[in-house]
């Protein structure tokens, strides 16, 4: 039996998708090794998902973070409608084979939420800095973006967490009653008490993931815009639910250590609940709230500690550095030092890029090449 779910829903289908006769039951086979292949993927996935956490642990030195684990509240089916030869679909990790909310959909969902439960209370005081679209707010451009600059919040892939792994993929089964009229384009066949129903099986997710947002503004400002940004998916997890199939009640997921009545609401939400029809969400400020500009500490020459931090355009092989004040970048000149992320050294300041925010950073003590003076056309320097 494998040990990738993904790997086996993929390309271990023991019939041909045509062979219709024993397509089903070649379906619930699959499925059933699907299930019992996680069991195979524990050990190498609980490392993974340290990594993982490690990883968002040293983003967080830069950046703002708010996180928490979210347990599914009955079934969920991410990716339900994606293209395979199963004809229902479901998202899974490519590499470990493990179920996975990707963050696009935490950002979707999110987005979406915002404009249509948020942005509605806006309205009704005669705002509108949640909406979205070309008209939309302040609020909602600077959490999620437009289509011409990227949003200040960033939203990482939600992994489950080991303990509830080996459960976590259960059999499902929908039954379409009137599949003819559902696949006739034209209009022609209604849906009568005659049709037979079509028993279709799927694969559905339990257990409980770790979802995390982080901001790219530091300091208290960014700390303030990532606990708002996730106070918002908090709420739409639970009200609205996520993936597939929502209507049904799949896909709704709570904040664990809170109960089941809701999100518990902070002190600008009780404050807006006094003056707003919806009785949710943040209070909007007498002022916008101004995402900080970056404040470069240091000029070139000085001598600064820093700390080695994963690469925030994960550019490979690249070593980036972030100083004290907050600020990083990459070592232009000279030797990076050989350490881990995580560990402190000294570092001088080659450049400052003020417009960009950034740091050129160089080996202590590096000098640079002497440049060679062009030769003329005899040769001569």
């Amino acid at each position: 039996m494998g040990s990738n779910a993904c790997l086996l829903r993929d390309r271990y289908l023991r019939v041909a998708v045509k062979d219709k006769a024993n397509h089903p039951e070649a379906r619930r086979d699959l499925f059933e090794v699907m299930c019992k292949s996680l069991a195979q993927s524990e050990t190498i996935y609980q490392a993974a998902y340290k990594r993982q956490l490690t990883s968002l642990q040293t983003s967080s030195i830069q950046k703002p973070k708010a996180e928490g684990l979210f347990l599914t509240k009955g079934r969920m089916v991410i990716g339900l409608g994606g293209e395979n030869v199963l004809e229902t679909g479901i998202t899974l990790h490519h590499t470990y084979g493990t179920p996975l909310i990707p963050g696009t959909a935490l950002k979707g969902l999110a987005s979406h939420y915002c404009d249509q439960v948020w942005g509605v209370g806006d309205q009704g005081q005669g705002f509108k800095r949640w909406k979205s679209g070309e008209t939309g707010g302040d609020y909602h451009k600077a959490v999620f973006g437009t289509t011409e600059d990227s949003g200040h919040i960033i939203f990482h892939d939600a992994w489950i967490i080991p303990e509830t792994l080996g459960e976590s993929l259960q059999p499902d089964v929908m039954t379409p009653h009137h599949g003819d009229y559902y696949s006739d384009d034209s209009g022609n066949t209604p849906p009568t008490d005659f049709d037979d129903p079509n028993p279709v099986t799927f694969l559905s997710v339990v257990g409980t993931f770790h979802i995390a947002v982080l901001c790219d503004v530091p300091g208290e400002e960014g700390q303030k815009w990532a606990k708002l940004a996730f106070d918002l998916l908090t709420e739409a997890l639970k009200e609205w639910g996520i993936g597939g199939k929502t209507n049904a009640g799949y896909g709704r997921m709570v904040l664990e250590g809170r109960d089941e009545g809701g999100v518990q609401p902070s002190v600008e939400a009780e404050s807006r609940a006094a003056t707003s029809p919806m009785g949710s969400g943040p209070q909007i400020p007498t002022k916008p709230i101004v995402l900080a500009a970056k404040k470069l500490k240091y000029k070139k020459g000085d001598i600064v500690e820093v700390t080695k931090v994963l690469d925030p355009k994960e550019k490979r092989g690249a070593s980036y550095f972030m100083a004290d004040d907050g600020i990083g970048g990459l070592v232009v000149l000279g030797t990076p030092p050989s350490i881990e992320i995580g560990q402190k050294t000294r570092l001088e300041i080659n450049g400052v890029m003020e417009k960009e925010g950034l740091y050129n950073f160089a080996a202590v003590g590096a000098k640079r090449e002497p440049s060679r003076q062009p030769r003329d056309r005899r040769g001569r320097r």
